[in-house]
């Protein structure tokens, strides 16, 4: 049997590995405008001339002498794996700093191509290469491309179909030789770069550049980050995504005409318990099929589109610079706020992504604050929706979060050993995102929700109707009704609680039926929200804690999260009750 032919694309974080694997392959991965979007291998298939080849994107590397888990997987990858053919893809600007891993690559004597890409971005900045010049004195093939906007794609795969059809023989020999240190490739790297670049004209000092600026200025940093949560967050996600939108498609279109045609539909069922099941408060049309596609679904589209444009346009790595002397604080850098915010959108993928950081001090502390009290998307944004009529109720509950969160991070900081990593992250520049590369992007993700998230609902449904039905849901709500009766919260919240355990955005969807209702109090409101923001992390959460973290860190952090929301909502609770703040 013949063996299967795989590409791998290598190359530092935020050079546009990941979009050129979009443009060659038949698969999509999802690509950010900041460093660490790549932890694990994306895989998919390129196809030339009637043949198939395995092509795989691999997560950002400075070196080959692995510092960080991401060059750990890449590196591991090509030791172990071995390569038809290796894409090196670097940026244009960049040149001189990137070259020393071209000169790694070609010691370990896999197939190279080099890929300058962003070449419209180096013209913009006044720069020429002589990419001819380039080949000539690396000798392995080199092509220009800007892959954003699909510039020297059809060229890149006509040369990799050539290379991997190319006898071994007929191969450009690369001029590597032995450097005696990372110091010496450098040196060389840098005369390479200045052999081959040239700034005929100067280049102007763009808008973009002046904003970037401003965006990590210490004041006027501050007031575009407010303007990103009032606009993006709380308008965006939070009054058009889970109100506008979830009004629309809940009362609408679910319930107004979807329900009863179902209910119709059932009329001749004559089994109880399959009516029970479909149903039910708890059955898979009221509870699972609702909660997730009408009440849920709006929500995550609105935040994935949000989150995309801020990927895109390289807002994210000047955000990280800007917290990052307050994120020292906690025992954290700016690196850490990447898997932070990744928390608004998905947990489970946020815990997945502290791989990245530095020290594993580093690691438990961003966990522990992910799953004590970073809400997901769709909890974020019904809890934004819920409380947008009452201005003093969102304020107590945004400053009680962040309060807590910070004396977290700032005791975590203060009792647990181990030293405190230098940060340092590549900018890139700010760019225009392209409406299709956004509307990719956002499709991709919501295909991922539909896959990984939507049975996940049906399940949670499942289990709460046999719960119900069994009467052992009754003794679970009988055992919260203490604790909840300690935060001036009614009863009726208790299988919120349990719902908020699969699934956080589960637990405030239930949340959100509640107030529609008219059973909760401001202050009540307030706790209510601000408990479940601190609860359990969810189920598919809590697992991926427990595998990045191992069993023991795990479980402390699960004690850990519910003594502290129930302790916060017991003290938001007392306090509100001696204090008129709502």
């Amino acid at each position: 049997m013949q063996k299967e032919k795989t590409i791998f694309l290598v190359g530092r974080p935020n050079v546009g590995k990941s979009v050129i694997f979009n443009q060659i392959s038949d698969s999509y991965a999802v690509v950010s405008n900041y460093p660490g979007t790549t932890v694990d291998i994306s895989t998919g298939k390129f196809k030339y001339n009637k043949e198939t080849f395995t092509v795989k994107d691999t997560p950002g590397a400075y070196s080959l002498t692995p510092f960080s888990e991401e060059e750990k997987v890449t590196v591991t990858l090509l030791k172990e794996k071995g390569a038809a053919l290796v894409v090196q893809v670097v940026e244009a600007k960049n040149l001189d700093k990137m070259l020393s891993l071209t000169f790694q690559l070609m010691e370990t004597g896999h197939p190279l191509i080099l890929v300058v890409n962003m070449m419209d971005e180096a013209a913009k900045a006044g720069l020429v290469l002589d990419l001819k010049t380039l080949e000539e004195k690396l000798n392995i093939p080199v092509v220009g491309t800007a892959a954003a906007r699909g510039t020297g794609i059809n060229e890149l795969k006509k040369v990799i179909g050539r290379e991997l059809n190319a006898k071994k023989k007929d191969r450009k020999k690369s001029n590597s030789r032995s450097f005696t240190g990372e110091l010496e490739r450098q040196r060389e790297a840098k005369k390479i770069a200045k052999e081959v670049m040239s700034s005929p004209k100067r280049a102007e000092v763009s808008f973009a550049y002046k904003l970037s600026f401003l965006t990590m200025h210490p004041l006027w940093g501050l007031f575009f980050l407010g303007l990103v949560l009032y606009y993006g967050l709380y308008k965006f996600v939070g009054v058009f995504g889970a109100g506008v939108l979830v009004d629309f498609i809940d009362g609408n279109l679910y319930q107004e005409m979807f329900m009863p045609l179902l209910t119709r539909l059932g009329q001749g069922i004559t089994l109880p318990w399959l009516k029970q099941l479909l149903y039910a408060d708890y059955g898979l049309f009221n509870l699972g099929l609702r909660y997730s596609m009408a009440v849920v679904l709006p929500i995550v589209t609105s935040f994935f589109l949000f989150f995309s444009l801020l990927e895109d346009s390289g807002y994210l790595p000047r955000l990280a610079m800007l917290l990052d002397k307050l994120f020292k604080t906690f025992g954290l850098n700016g690196r850490s706020v990447i898997p932070l915010i990744l928390g608004l959108g998905c947990g489970t993928m946020a815990v997945m992504s502290t791989r990245t950081l530095e020290t594993s001090r580093e690691r438990f502390i961003a966990v522990l604050l992910l799953a004590l009290g970073i809400p997901c998307s769709a909890q974020l944004g019904l809890i934004l929706s819920i409380l947008a009529g009452q201005p003093r109720a969102l304020a107590v509950w945004g400053f009680s979060l962040v309060l807590i969160l910070a004396a977290v991070g700032f005791l975590c900081n203060k009792i647990l050993p181990g030293y405190h990593p230098e940060f340092y992250m590549e900018i890139p520049p700010l760019r225009l995102p392209h409406l299709t590369g956004l509307l990719k992007k956002t499709y991709a993700r919501i295909k991922w929700y539909m896959k990984e998230v939507f049975p996940l609902f049906l399940l949670v449904s499942i289990i709460m109707w046999v719960g119900n039905m069994s009467g052992v849901l009754d003794r679970v709500i009988l055992m919260l009704l203490p604790p909840l009766a300690a935060m001036g919260l009614p009863g009726e919240l208790a299988p919120i609680f349990i719902l908020g355990f699969f699934r956080r955005d589960y637990g405030a969807a239930g949340l959100y039926d509640l107030v529609k209702e008219g059973l909760l109090s401001g202050p009540q409101l307030v706790v209510a929200s601000l408990t479940l923001s601190l609860f359990l992390p969810c189920i598919a959460q809590f697992i991926m804690v427990v595998k990045e973290q191992g069993p023991v860190r795990g479980a402390l952090i699960l004690v850990s999260v519910i003594f502290t929301a129930f302790g916060a909502g017991y003290m938001v609770n007392r306090v509100l009750t001696i204090l008129p703040l709502l």
